[in-house]
């Protein structure tokens, strides 16, 4: 349970580093919906009404009647639906046809044929032939025949039908001649005969005729009556949603799919990403531990530069996290003395920071960041400009900038001129100038991905952090950083993690031997315990 918990607080991180690409996607799959609202005609529905006539009360119940489900299937199947799709002006197949029809039953002696179509006269025709064909089939089924039989009745039928028309022309006639004739003689005596063998004629065929059609319609009987339903009244009329409810469904349903599609891809492209992002896994990813947690101000132009260095005011945390850094590696206290308890593995660094201390009371802090990791690039500065507004003399070195991300930074410190002071107690300058005294010198160096040896400064007695932004950087980044400063005597004592993950609960202090023997902390949502980083699906707290 506390692993699907840590799995979809995951999924919530990535998603939340991607909220505006989720807005984006929104917008866009409701502009996709509103074009496809334009472009697809509206439906048109239309109802016909069946009834199943009652059994009447002590008759039994006739031998092909069925339940009203099996009702239902009989009405969508294909030899109904064949035969309504080739009444229509247009015929349709039977698959066309059962995609436009919805067959229910609301009650068990009652069913609705609903369809649909592009214009009302379309879906009300619809409605119609599939009833139609759907009567048409029970009656055929009711009655009992074959197919051969069947045609020889219709045959049959046909021929009394013709003799049926035959006698009633002969009747006429007759009538006729008798209103002409004078009454009792020889020839209105002949017609009146003929009139009586006419009409009898007449009536027995009529009785032959409907024998005929009860025994084509299965109807011969009051309870095979009831297999057969009637259709009440005609097709309603042929109604379709209004634009508002079509609107509001095109819109929301482009902008759930195209949310959810955009919402997948970032999640799988975040699982698979190699970057590091919670504390935990940057200190981990090189054992040395995070000294520090400051948002990132980076300037974009030459003029944005000097107003941070002018003016530059961080907030109460990110105050108090520079003032430990300033306290801890930028005065003459020992290394580890400071708020925030020991700084790791660093020994050799504090011995030569010790060193230095004896040579002259000039602390110097050396600040990597990586290239193109620009939030990074901003600590130096940053945190010189603190610095000097604490009242310490504080000096801005950029040796060594040799990335074009770092163009403007050296711009704004050139428009500057050595040695004037940006703010008091602040100066910058281009180059390292072993004359000038300074309480602080602070060196921001950008340093290549791939080969940062050659970006390296060869400085004594200076003590080395790392700026690292969350997500700017992968562990193989770090890794040859960290071989690389130690190769080149400045070894990393610290790492300053900026713009972290606002949904990191890590802080990247203690080592993973450490962490392991700490109970895991209750979960503020879930009440379920936290194992730690928040990014990564894995539980680290003691088992129990």
């Amino acid at each position: 349970m506390s692993e699907q918990i840590i799995d979809l607080r995951s999924v919530w991180a990535i998603l939340r580093r991607h909220t505006r690409g989720l807005a984006v996607a929104a917008v866009v799959g409701a502009a996709a919906g509103g074009a496809a609202l334009t472009m697809v005609a509206p439906e048109y529905t239309s109802s016909t009404l069946m009834v199943f006539q009652a059994t009447p009360t002590g008759t039994p119940p006739p031998a092909n009647a069925h339940a009203i489900d099996t009702q239902v299937q009989i009405a969508l199947s294909d030899a109904v639906l064949a035969k309504a799709g080739q009444a229509l002006q247009k015929p349709l197949s039977a698959t066309q046809v059962a995609d436009r029809v919805v067959v229910e039953s609301p009650t068990d002696e009652v069913l609705t044929i609903t369809a649909r179509g592009e214009t009302p006269a379309q879906a009300e025709q619809l409605a119609t032939a599939v009833a139609d064909a759907d009567i048409a089939y029970l009656q055929t089924t009711a009655s009992g025949l074959t197919n051969d039989e069947r045609s020889a009745l219709e045959d049959r039928k046909t021929a009394l039908t013709e003799s049926l028309s035959a006698v009633r022309g002969e009747l006429t006639k007759t009538n006729n001649r008798l209103r002409s004739e004078v009454p009792n003689s020889a020839a209105a005596k002949t017609d009146a005969a003929t009139l009586s063998q006419l009409t009898a004629r007449q009536a027995d065929l009529v009785l032959q005729v409907d024998a005929l059609e009860r025994q084509l319609t299965g109807q011969s009987t009051s309870t095979e009556a009831a297999a057969v339903p009637q259709l009440v009244g005609t097709a309603s009329p042929a109604q379709s949603q209004p634009a508002v409810v079509r609107g509001a469904l095109y819109v929301g349903l482009g902008a759930a799919v195209a949310l959810l599609a955009y919402a997948a891809l970032v999640v799988l492209r975040g699982r698979r990403e190699k970057v590091l992002r919670s504390r935990d896994q940057i200190a981990d990813s090189i054992g040395v531990t995070v000294v520090a947690s400051v948002q990132s101000r980076t300037p974009r132009s030459v003029a944005g530069w000097v107003s941070l260095l002018r003016g530059y005011s961080p907030g109460s945390s990110d105050a108090w996290a520079l003032h430990q850094i300033v306290q801890r590696f930028g005065s003459d206290a020992p290394l580890g003395s400071g708020a925030g308890g020991a700084v790791g593995p660093p020994s050799a660094a504090r011995r030569t920071v010790g060193r230095r201390a004896d040579d002259r009371r000039t602390r110097q802090l050396l600040v990597l960041s990586l290239a193109g990791d620009q939030p990074a690039l901003a600590l130096g500065p940053q945190l010189a400009s603190f610095a000097a507004a604490t009242g310490k003399q504080t000096r801005l070195v950029t040796t060594s900038q040799r990335d074009e991300s770092t163009n403007s930074l050296r711009a704004a410190c050139a428009r500057v001129g050595g040695h004037e002071q940006l703010r008091a107690g602040l100066t910058v300058d281009s180059q390292h100038d072993g004359t000038v005294q300074a309480e602080l010198e602070v060196h921001p160096v950008t340093v290549s991905r791939q080969d940062p040896a050659r970006d390296l400064p060869r400085l004594e007695g200076v003590v080395t952090l790392l700026a690292v932004s969350s997500g700017g950087a992968t562990a193989e980044d770090l890794a040859r950083v960290a071989l690389a400063a130690d190769a080149a005597g400045v070894p990393l004592v610290g790492l300053v993690v900026t713009n972290p993950d606002p949904l990191d609960r890590t802080t990247g202090r203690l080592q993973p031997a450490e962490r392991a023997v700490l109970a895991p902390l209750p979960s503020l949502m879930t009440g379920a315990t936290d194992h730690g980083d928040p990014t990564v699906p894995t539980a680290t707290g003691r088992k129990r």
